[in-house]
């Protein structure tokens, strides 16, 4: 049997009146209803042309750190071309830089752009401040948080690679790069309320633990997300044990870690593995100052994430939308701008 736009009401919990403004797209319904009437007309499988362009504009508020971090500048990169592609949605989003080191100031921010996008999508460690604001905003609006997760109770989607299997992966390749001999490994930690990176530091130990007991970790430094430490750290970490044979970032400051790696020495012999392929770590790859990285996607996470609040607003007509995203190992030669000289 055929569903009606009655049922559809009833589903929706509007009038019939409500739904024909909606499926018409003769405007003038809030975006509340909306939401109910597609959600509720694509669950029921109604047999109308559900694809017409919709006449409001989603606005999506994407809130991240300065694109100074290379990643960051990559995932704005990913959203304004979401922007382009989802055009015909009527879907934009509009981002938002934030100080992930003053917690004190992200509740405000997050009250000023919830009252004013339908969507938030957001890169953010787990600071109470944000957590306490973020949670009841989940409960009425459709959230998305980005290459690491937060430990919400609200319902809310995750877009972005399995952090624990990233550092998995990471120790793999530092236990057989290293050899049967094994070493001593430098293991340089981010910001501690950034899930992703507690998650990447038990998957690289549970491997290391399982498979490789010939490595073991000197010594883990916090670089609190500021490169400047984070190289200072490792230098400090170098100087006093000289028996260091890897090093595994877990987040930013590759460049200036490969710069202490070369200050001592040590570049070719410590082997040197971090994350996200960026002009900075594509230079350090060519140069061979460090070994391999392992790289998400934020081209298709930005994606993902516009997919995801446009099913939220039953306006997405693919198949089911999977959050996560894929990771790969690159090396030096799996790069497409080789020195002509070496292809």
């Amino acid at each position: 049997m055929r569903a009606t736009t009655t049922q559809v009401a009833a589903r929706a919990g509007v009038s019939r009146a409500t739904v024909d403004r909606v499926l018409n797209r003769r405007g003038g319904v809030s975006a509340d209803k909306e939401r109910a009437v597609l959600l509720s007309a694509r669950a029921l499988g109604l047999d109308r042309n559900l694809e017409l362009p919709p006449l409001r504009m989603l606005r999506v508020g994407v809130l991240m750190k300065p694109p100074e971090n290379p990643f960051y500048e990559r995932l704005a990169q990913g959203f304004r071309e979401a922007n382009q592609m989802f055009a015909d949605q009527a879907i934009r989003s509009y981002v938002t830089h934030i100080d992930v080191l003053a917690p004190a100031a992200l509740p405000r921010q997050l009250q000023r752009l919830s009252a004013g996008y339908d969507a938030l999508v957001i890169v953010a460690p787990a600071w109470t401040p944000l957590l306490g604001e973020l949670g009841p905003i989940a409960t009425h609006l459709p959230v998305v948080t980005l290459a690491t997760d937060l430990p919400l109770t609200a319902p809310h989607h995750y877009v972005g690679p399995s952090n624990h299997q990233a550092g998995r992966l990471a120790a793999e390749l530092m236990g057989r790069m290293l050899g049967r001999s094994g070493g001593r490994i430098l293991l340089v930690a981010g910001l501690p309320q950034f899930s992703g990176h507690a998650e990447r530091s038990a998957g690289f130990k549970a491997v290391l633990r399982r498979d490789f007991p010939a490595c073991s970790i000197a010594a883990e430094v916090d670089g609190h997300d500021d490169e400047t430490r984070t190289g200072d750290a490792v230098a400090a970490a170098l100087r006093n044990d000289p028996a260091i044979r890897g090093i595994y970032n877990i987040s930013q400051g590759n460049d200036g870690i490969a710069d202490r790696v070369e200050q001592h020495r040590r570049t070719g012999e410590v082997v040197f593995i971090g994350h996200d392929l960026t002009p900075t770590t594509r230079r350090l790859l060519l140069a061979r100052r460090i070994d391999a990285i392992i790289d998400q996607d934020p081209l298709l996470e930005a994606r993902r994430a516009m997919e995801l609040v446009l099913s939220c607003y039953g306006r997405w007509s693919g198949p089911p939308i999977d959050g996560r995203t894929p990771l790969r190992a690159i090396f030096r030669e799996s790069l497409d701008d080789l020195p002509a000289s070496e292809e």
